[in-house]
C-alpha cells in the first residue's frame, strides 16, 4: 500500500477526528444508549478515515507469484537466402542442428521455423524446413519471445542474420529478460556488387512543384569505376547522371522531379550494370508518388494562443500550396482577427490545437463536430490546453479512447514504428535516429487506447521504456481521415531539429496535410494493396472498403476483383472481414505491372471501385545480398546477455542450455495496482456509512 503522504500522518489525523467525534457524541439530545453512541462514533470515524484516505491518494499493489515450467524456444531461419550457395549442405546443417536440440537430454524445448511469419514444428515435421521462405522477419521472433517470456528460460535463433521484412529488433530485444543465443549459418565473404541501396522521396507532392529524389548507391569492389544512373517516369527516362563509385562504398545522387498533371505516378531509378557484378537484380528501384493539383485550404482552430499553435502555423506557412486561415481564441468569446465560424465550412482540412478548451464556445464545438460528421478530414493535438471533459462530445469521431480523466501530465518520448509509418508517409520522415533523439513532450496521465480501424504509427515511451499509450494514431475509414498526436509541446521537436535537421518538423506537418487531403479521393467503394512494389513469389494483400450512401459499412456484398497484366486477366473473390472491409490475397509468379478494379452488385445496381495498380519485380529480396550478418547476430546476443555460436561449433550452446534447463520452474511475478482513491466502491461505502449514521440519528430523534 502506497499513499501520497505519510501513513503516520493519516493515523494522526484519524486520532484527532476520532477524539472530536467522541466529544460531540459524549452527550446527545435526547440521551441514547451507550451502544448506539458507540455505533455512531464508529460510523463517523470510519467516514473521516475514508475521506482522509482518498485525500492521500492510496494505491494498493497486488503481487501475484506463479510457478510455471520453463523451456527453451528455438527459431530456425527457413528463408531462401541461406540456400543461396551450397543449398544441400546448408539444409543438412540446419536439420541436423534442429535434431540435436530436440534429442539433447535435459533440454525442454519448442521448435519454430520462421521467415515472414512463425510456424510451430514437432520432431516429425522437420521436413517442413526447406529454406524456401521469401522473407525474413526477426521482429516477430522478439514479439513472440516477449509474449511468452513468463515460461521461457532462453531463446535460440539459427539464422544468417539477413532481415528482409519488418524492423531491426535490436532495441526490442534489449527489453527481454531472457538471454538470446544466436547461431550463424552462411557465407561471410563480400561479393563484388553495385546496388540501389535507398531512395528518399515525398510520397505526396504537388503538380508543377519541383521535388527532390535522393538516391543512395552502395558498391563493393568497384571503387573508382564509372556508371550511369537513370531516373524514369512511367518507364521513360527523364534524366540521367554519371557517377564514379567512392572507395567508401557509398554514393549519393539526387534528381529534381517536376510532375505535370495530378494522379499516381510510377517512378524508378536504375544504375547501369558493370562486368563482374554478383547480381543485377538490385540495380533498380521502383516507387509510386501521389501528385495533387489543387491548393489546399486549412482551418487552424485553437482554444488559446500557444507555442504549439505558433510552431504548426509556421510549418504550414512554409508550403506555398497551403492557404491557412486561423481561428484562435484569445479570451472568452473573443477570437484573433475576429475570425468567423464560416472559416470551418470553407476549409478543406481542420487543424485542432488546444481544442476544445474549457472556454471554447459550445456553438464552435458543435460547428466543428458537424463538419467532421460530414466527412471533413481533421488533425487533433491532445495538448495540455485540451479540456478532457469537453472532448467527450468528440468521442464518436476520435480514433482513440481515454479510459480515465486526469489533469496531470507525464513526459513521453516517441518510439516510431517504422513499417507502420512508411505505409502512410514519406520515408524522408522515417528516420529512427531523429525520432529517438527528440525531446520529451507532455501527455495526459491517463489510459489511452487506439480504437478498431485505426493504426498506431508512433508509440509512447518513458525513460526509454515503452508504455501502452500510443503517441500518434491515424484512421481512414470511408471518406473520413483523422491524424491524432496524443501529446502537447511538440514545438520542442521543431526547436530540437532546427540545426541538424532543419526541414524535419515542417515536412512532418506538411506530410500530415497531404495525407489528410487524400480523403477527397475516397469513394463509396475503395480498394487498395498493402504496398506498391512486390517481388516474384511475395504475397499481395488486397483490402476493399464498401459503404452505403450514408457511408455506413456494408458487410453482406459479394465483391469480385479483376486484375490485368500484360493482356492477361485474373479474377478473385474477396472475403468479408467485418465493418465494411473485404480482403483477398494473390501470390504472383511473374514480374510486371498489374492493374486492378473491384465490382459488386449492391442496391440493385453494379458499383465499381477505384482503379489501382502495383508492380512485381524479378528482384527476389532474399537473393540480393546473401552475405551472413555475423555482426548483427553477435550484437543481438550480447544485448540480452546471450552468446553467439557458429553452425560448425555449437557444442558449447548445448551445454549452456542444459545448465539453464536444470532449473525446471520459473517464478512469474505480476503486479497490479489498484487506485483506491478513485475507486467507485470507496464513494459508495462513504455514502452508505453516512446514510447509516443519519438513519440511527433519525430513529432516535437526535438533533
Amino acid at each position: 500500500m502506497a499513499t501520497a503522504g505519510s501513513f503516520f500522518l493519516i493515523i494522526f489525523f484519524v486520532i484527532i477526528l476520532a477524539a472530536y467525534t467522541y466529544y460531540i457524541y459524549k452527550h446527545t439530545i435526547p440521551k441514547v444508549s451507550s451502544r448506539i453512541r458507540v455505533t455512531l462514533i464508529i460510523l463517523r470515524t470510519l467516514v473521516f478515515f475514508l475521506i482522509l484516505f482518498i485525500i492521500f491518494e492510496p494505491v494498493l499493489t497486488i503481487i501475484n507469484r506463479n510457478i510455471v515450467e520453463s523451456k527453451t524456444i528455438v527459431f530456425i531461419d527457413n528463408s531462401s537466402s541461406i540456400a543461396a550457395r551450397d543449398s544441400s549442405n546448408r539444409l543438412n546443417e540446419t536439420i541436423s542442428f534442429a535434431k540435436d536440440i530436440f534429442s539433447a537430454a535435459g533440454i525442454r524445448s519448442s521448435l519454430f521455423a520462421f521467415g515472414g511469419g512463425i510456424d510451430s514444428l514437432t520432431n516429425d515435421q522437420l521436413v517442413r524446413i526447406n529454406l524456401s521462405e521469401a522473407k525474413t522477419n526477426f521482429a516477430k521472433i522478439i514479439d513472440y519471445a516477449k509474449e511468452h517470456s513468463q515460461s521461457t528460460n532462453a531463446v535460440v535463433i539459427l539464422s544468417d542474420g539477413i532481415i528482409t521484412d519488418g524492423i531491426d529488433p535490436s532495441f526490442q530485444a534489449e527489453k527481454l529478460q531472457t538471454p538470446v543465443f544466436t547461431v550463424g549459418i552462411g557465407d561471410t565473404s563480400q561479393n563484388k556488387d553495385a546496388e540501389i541501396y535507398n531512395v528518399l522521396y515525398n510520397q505526396i507532392i504537388y503538380s508543377g512543384k519541383e521535388s527532390s529524389i535522393e538516391v543512395t548507391l552502395k558498391n563493393s569492389g568497384f571503387a573508382n569505376r564509372t556508371s550511369r544512373v537513370s531516373f524514369l517516369e512511367e518507364g521513360k527516362v527523364i534524366d540521367s547522371k554519371d557517377i564514379v563509385y567512392n572507395e567508401s562504398g557509398m554514393n549519393k545522387i539526387s534528381f529534381n522531379y517536376k510532375p505535370q498533371g495530378a494522379g499516381e505516378k510510377k517512378l524508378s531509378v536504375s544504375v547501369a550494370p558493370l562486368a563482374g557484378e554478383y547480381t543485377t537484380l538490385n540495380n533498380s528501384r521502383t516507387f509510386y508518388i501521389n501528385v495533387l493539383d489543387t491548393k489546399l485550404k486549412v482551418g487552424l482552430i485553437s482554444g488559446s494562443p500557444s507555442a504549439d499553435v505558433s510552431a504548426i502555423s509556421n510549418a504550414l506557412a512554409s508550403d506555398k500550396n497551403i492557404n491557412v486561415k486561423k481561428m484562435i481564441q484569445t479570451a472568452p468569446g473573443k477570437f484573433w482577427n475576429d475570425a468567423k465560424l464560416s472559416l470551418i465550412d470553407s476549409a478543406d482540412i481542420l487543424m485542432l490545437v488546444d481544442f476544445p478548451s474549457a472556454n471554447t464556445p459550445q456553438n464552435l464545438s458543435d460547428r466543428v463536430i458537424s463538419a467532421i460528421n460530414q466527412g471533413k478530414p481533421y488533425f487533433i493535438l491532445l495538448s495540455p490546453g485540451v479540456s478532457l471533459n469537453r472532448l467527450v462530445s468528440f468521442n464518436k469521431l476520435l480514433p482513440f479512447a481515454i479510459s480515465n480523466s486526469s489533469s496531470d501530465h507525464i513526459d513521453v518520448q516517441p518510439e516510431i514504428l517504422s513499417d507502420n509509418y512508411s505505409a502512410y508517409f514519406s520515408n524522408q520522415g522515417n528516420r529512427k535516429e531523429i525520432w529517438d533523439n527528440l525531446p520529451p513532450t507532455a501527455q495526459f496521465a491517463v489510459g489511452i487506447n487506439s480504437l478498431p480501424g485505426s493504426n498506431v504509427l508512433i508509440k509512447s515511451k518513458v525513460k526509454n521504456i515503452s508504455i501502452s499509450n500510443p503517441l500518434v494514431v491515424v484512421r481512414s475509414l470511408g471518406k473520413q481521415r483523422v491524424f491524432a498526436i496524443l501529446c502537447g509541446e511538440i514545438w520542442k521537436w521543431q526547436l530540437n531539429t532546427a540545426e541538424k535537421n532543419p526541414g524535419f518538423f515542417n515536412n512532418f506537418i506538411n506530410d500530415i496535410i497531404k495525407w489528410l487531403s487524400l480523403s477527397s479521393q475516397q469513394k463509396q467503394f475503395n480498394i487498395t494493396t498493402d504496398k506498391k512494389i512486390y517481388s516474384v513469389g511475395e504475397q499481395v494483400e488486397f483490402r476493399a472498403e464498401l459503404y452505403d450512401q450514408t457511408f455506413s459499412p456494408v458487410d453482406t456484398a459479394k465483391i469480385e476483383l479483376v486484375l490485368k497484366q500484360n493482356g492477361k486477366v485474373f479474377n478473385l473473390a474477396l472475403t468479408p472481414a467485418g465493418n465494411g472491409i473485404y480482403t483477398s490475397e494473390l501470390i504472383p509468379n511473374e514480374s510486371g505491372d498489374f492493374m486492378f478494379e473491384a465490382s459488386t452488385n449492391y442496391g440493385g445496381s453494379k458499383i465499381k471501385s477505384n482503379n489501382g495498380r502495383f508492380s512485381v519485380e524479378e528482384t527476389r529480396i532474399e537473393k540480393i545480398d546473401t552475405r551472413m550478418r555475423q555482426d548483427f547476430l553477435k550484437s543481438l546476443a550480447k544485448s540480452t546477455d546471450g552468446e553467439y555460436y557458429s553452425i560448425g561449433n555449437y557444442s558449447g550452446l548445448i551445454k549452456k542450455l542444459k545448465d539453464i534447463n536444470r532449473v525446471s520452474t520459473k517464478e512469474n511475478i505480476t503486479k497490479n495496482e489498484l487506485q483506491l482513491w478513485s475507486n467507485k466502491w470507496m464513494l459508495l461505502i462513504i455514502i452508505f456509512l453516512l446514510a447509516a449514521e443519519w438513519f440511527l440519528r433519525k430513529r432516535t430523534g437526535m438533533i
